[in-house]
């Protein structure tokens, strides 16, 4: 039997039953449905982006036309003598979607990816309000591309694919089969080729589809390494479950007793260890309360407010090389905010380090057990390739603080002097930008990820093939 007949075979005995159909337009729906929602949520945080830019340029001009209006008229202007503070510019901030933001949600929709940097606001209310949405949806997660593939491609490889040897054997027609030359090892592989290459040529089609749709701000090129990373980890995940599948099948056992170890593989290796191990990490390092968090910096914060009269004695003290213009016609409460700000970011710098310290570690914990399952290895893969880990945000956190202390101690002596920051100085001051990842050094930072599945693909498939080289065939 040739290739070409094994296939009009799969296709008129298996592959186009109802069935089967059913089984891979669901897939396929699935799979779009996941995309269409995934580019949903992208869209939402592109225009939230937009919205905030767009409100934070319209008080910089306004800042800067003051500015310029009393540099150039001065009391004849009608602007307020004490308006032109460095304290008053805002700086927006926002983490932009990466290139495949919309194949995987991942902790975009718990995490910050945006605020206004202003020094009248300490590190600890920078992000402060984010989490508005309902906590039992944001506890489930938002289903998406990369959800789809995690959770239902296993499923749908198992429920074509089982029966690759034990379908002739129970309805008799093994005999036959192997009456037409066709040897059991031959069979197996060839079966599982053709019927798995079905199932992931649906999966790739959408895939491609979802990822050559323009994207606002973005040109496919600028998708496609991203893309391709994506497909290699998927093609990865999908080899280990075809050599699951192939080593239970390859023990030529009936299709009942095929199936069922199959099926249980699934429920553990995609909910019992993942959910097992979420809960080692919980209880080993239990995750870090940001309403404990922000309480503790905000006593601090009362504390610090109410030394105000001490503050700007003890903040000279420590920078006698800043000159006070007490004639200034900017009020000293601005001064005073300043000093107060500066002292709430170095009290509370030590509990934001404990917070993030904690988060990283209970981090690291479950990333130090993501080998005991291929669904947590490729979740994993999946939210770093799109742009959407804890690690890429609170990369962005950390640029934001850093941001605004520089803008601070660039600022600051004019701010303590009681004078206008130029607005030739203001124009020139750079704007925030977050420093992302190339694909390029997202497959670096995960080689010894993917060697590892490609490692255990390797041992999957041999370990079936010398099981079904074993099998003693009739004649033999």
């Amino acid at each position: 039997m040739t290739i070409a007949e094994l296939i009009a075979h799969e296709w008129k005995t298996r592959l186009s039953r109802p069935a089967a159909l059913a089984a891979l337009a669901l897939f396929a729906a699935a799979l779009i449905h996941g995309a269409v929602h995934g580019r949903l949520q992208r869209d939402t945080r592109l225009h939230a982006i937009q919205a905030h830019v767009e409100e934070v340029a319209t008080t910089t001009a306004g800042w800067l036309d003051e500015v310029r209006a009393l540099e150039e008229e001065g009391s004849a202007s009608g602007v307020a003598p004490w308006a032109g503070s460095p304290m008053d510019l805002t700086f927006a901030t926002y983490l932009s979607p990466a290139p495949l933001a919309d194949f995987a949600i991942g902790q975009s929709d718990l995490l910050p990816y945006l605020g206004a940097v202003s020094l009248w606001n300490p590190d600890a209310r920078l992000f402060a309000r984010y989490e508005i949405a309902d906590p039992v949806s944001l506890a489930l997660g938002a289903f998406d591309l990369g959800k789809g593939i995690i959770f239902l491609l296993p499923l749908v490889l198992i429920v074509l694919c089982f029966d690759v040897l034990s379908g002739e054997r129970d309805a008799g027609r093994l005999g036959f089969v192997l009456a037409q030359g066709v040897h059991l090892r031959e069979l197996l592989w060839t079966r599982l080729t053709i019927r798995a290459g079905l199932v992931l040529g649906v999966a790739l089609v959408v895939a491609t589809g979802a990822a050559l749709v323009p994207v606002e701000a973005l040109h496919i090129s600028q998708r496609l390494p991203y893309f391709v990373l994506w497909s290699l980890c998927m093609l990865l995940y999908a080899g280990c479950w075809i050599g699951i599948i192939a080593l239970v099948a390859s023990r030529n056992r009936s299709g009942e007793a095929t199936v069922m170890p199959l099926l249980l593989a699934w429920a553990a290796l995609n909910l019992i260890v993942p959910a097992s191990i979420a809960a080692i990490a919980e209880a080993v390092y239990p995750s870090p309360s940001r309403l404990a968090y922000l309480a503790e910096a905000r006593e601090v914060e009362i504390e610090t407010e109410l030394t105000e009269p001490n503050l700007a004695h003890r903040f000279m003290a420590e920078h006698p090389e800043l000159l006070v213009d007490h004639g200034s016609a900017i009020p000293a409460y601005v001064r005073t905010a300043f000093f107060v700000t500066s002292t709430v970011d170095e009290a509370t710098r030590p509990i934001l380090a404990r917070f993030e310290a904690a988060a990283a570690q209970r981090d690291a914990a479950v990333a130090s057990l993501r080998y005991a399952s291929p669904a947590i290895i490729v979740h994993g893969l999946f939210n770093d390739i799109a742009g959407t880990s804890f690690a890429r945000h609170h990369r962005y956190m950390t640029q934001v603080r850093e941001f605004k202390a520089r803008y601070a101690a660039r600022t600051g002596p004019y701010i303590v002097a009681g004078k206008r920051l130029p607005a030739g100085d203001a124009a020139r001051l750079p704007a925030f930008r977050f420093a992302g990842d190339a694909a390029g050094v997202i497959a670096q930072r995960n080689v010894a990820v993917l060697l590892v599945l490609t490692l255990v693909n390797g041992l999957l498939l041999a370990l079936a093939d010398r099981n079904v080289r074993a099998i003693r065939e009739p004649g033999d």
